[in-house]
């Protein structure tokens, strides 16, 4: 005892209650390790394979995923691979999987199982069970696409004066930074209208809160995942997604007393907006709730905002990496659109130069290098051409950015051709083909099939108005002058170069 009085005295307060803390953590973690060994014996026992997983090659990385998929696909193009990364198994598919994976149900192989795994479903509602968002997402949004583009028309100027404002001499501009404030502010004002979607508090969390389900997922895959349950809600990165629910429910409570009441704010003012809770809300047989509608609200944040504001970074350095291609794209837009710059939706289908610029950037630059991802569910497996068996629990994905860069289908696959499509689509019966919202054995970085991504023509249109504003607004010039890649690569994610910057100067005369 005279011992620990003479510790505690040698000790200041913040290291006691330190100790103190990470004695109560080790007992609550030591009670939490005795309970599962006694309630989940099983979590502790490894099953038996079902598989001809062990029959595939293997490739283990921490570092370079892209050279070990790329390696995968010279030596094994037509068969699954084994994939180890981050601290994750993934069996590669080949190209040729893509239509057998496109059309099967959720019980073969789930993509929410996945969204679930991985984006933390449990905290982000990522991979939970959303019908109405679903049915939202899928119908209403397709459906109603010229209406949300009149939003993303009404809002581009209101965004490019905050974001960008008029510089008369050339000034340096981040793009990821500065895209993801574009898209929040202009997904917003498609989402929930005026006045909350040009709330700051709103705006920064819109922006922030795929990055913090980023972050967790880091700190989390450094923890068993037996013991998640039981520590991932004391992390601060974790603590931050349940503060973003809190946040969005607060704010969405006042916008659904006024839907409720027939008072939406975009309603009064016969100003396009707020679309997309009114869709959720009507897919509710029940009135919907607070809690419900930020569920939503958070999901269509989540699948938005990341992929589109990465997609709107590469536009705008690859616009700047060839200033060839802005002249032509320039006379697309007098032709079609006229001086007023109002983008509807008989015109917008009109700017195929366009549409190919931004397919041939995506092409480059996709999101992943492998897509379609799902967890076998079925207690049979998954059964591929060649014999091979992927066992239930198994996570599966499609190998995508080596078919971006497949010389059999894409001529000079290494070289950036703004307006490849284009020339793909003056061949007659090719003129619905190669657009850039259209999915296919070619193109999966949107998905294909029953779960390719129902937003994909809302993140289309929003690219082009906003790509329209730039180019008749804003000469743009890189700041370095250097023609290289802009990408940077985590796992199996491609995101932008966060360090370069492009130059914009603001057009005054633009006859």
């Amino acid at each position: 005892m005279d011992a620990l009085r003479s510790f505690v005295s040698q000790t200041s307060v913040s290291e006691v209650i330190l100790q103190r803390t990470l004695c109560v953590a080790l007992a609550l973690l030591a009670c939490g390790l005795i309970s599962l060994r006694l309630i989940a014996p099983a979590i502790f026992t490894k099953r038996p394979a079902r598989s001809s997983l062990d029959e595939l090659p293997h490739f283990v990385t921490e570092n370079d995923v892209w050279a070990k998929i790329q390696e995968g696909h010279r030596q094994y193009p037509d068969q699954p691979f084994v994939l180890s990364m981050l601290g994750m198994r993934v069996v590669i598919l080949p190209h040729s999987s893509i239509d057998v994976i496109k059309a099967l149900p959720e019980s073969v192989v789930s993509i929410k199982r996945h969204h679930y795994d991985v984006f933390l479903g449990q905290y982000s509602y990522m991979g939970t069970k959303a019908d109405e968002f679903d049915e939202a997402m899928r119908y209403d949004l397709q459906r109603n696409t010229p209406k949300v583009l009149a939003s993303f028309v009404t809002e581009v100027d209101y965004v490019f004066m905050k974001i960008f404002g008029k510089p008369q001499d050339w000034q340096a501009f981040q793009p990821r930074e500065c895209m993801a404030r574009v898209t929040a502010l202009m997904s917003g004002r498609a989402f929930v209208g005026l006045p909350l979607s040009r709330d700051e508090e709103w705006a920064e969390a819109t922006v922030t809160y795929t990055q913090d389900v980023t972050k967790a997922w880091m700190v989390l895959r450094m923890i068993p995942s037996p013991l998640h349950w039981l520590l991932g809600p004391y992390l601060p990165q974790v603590a931050s997604l349940k503060r973003h629910k809190d946040m969005t429910q607060r704010k969405l409570k006042p916008l659904l007393s006024n839907e409720l009441s027939g008072e939406g704010e975009d309603d009064n003012t016969n100003e396009p907006g707020g679309d997309m809770i009114r869709w959720f809300r009507k897919r509710y047989k029940k009135p919907a709730t607070a809690e419900e509608l930020t569920r939503d609200q958070l999901l269509a944040t989540f699948a938005s905002i990341y992929n589109l504001t990465n997609a709107l970074s590469y536009l705008l350095f690859d616009i700047a990496t060839y200033p060839e291609y802005i002249e032509p794209l320039r006379a697309e837009l007098d032709e079609f659109i006229g001086p007023d710059g109002t983008i509807n939706k008989e015109n917008i289908q009109k700017l195929k130069k366009l549409d190919s610029f931004i397919r041939e950037s995506q092409r480059l630059s996709p999101p992943s290098l492998a897509n379609m991802p799902r967890i076998v569910t079925s207690p049979e497996g998954l059964s591929l051409p060649g014999g091979y068996v992927i066992s239930c629990g198994e996570r599966v994905m499609v190998r995508a950015h080596t078919l971006n860069l497949d010389p059999q289908l894409w001529e000079n696959p290494e070289t950036f051709d703004g307006f490849r499509f284009e020339k793909l689509r003056s061949i007659p019966g090719n003129e619905l083909k190669y657009q850039h919202a259209t999915t296919g054995v070619d193109n999966i970085n949107f998905g294909h099939g029953v779960w390719a991504c129902p937003g994909r023509h809302f993140a289309s249109s929003q690219m082009k108005v906003v790509m329209a504003y730039l180019l008749r607004h804003y000469d743009i010039q890189l700041e370095d002058g250097e023609k290289k890649s802009r990408q940077q690569h985590f796992g199996l994610a491609i995101v932008p170069d966060t360090k370069s910057r492009v130059m914009l100067k603001y057009r005054e005369d633009r006859g």
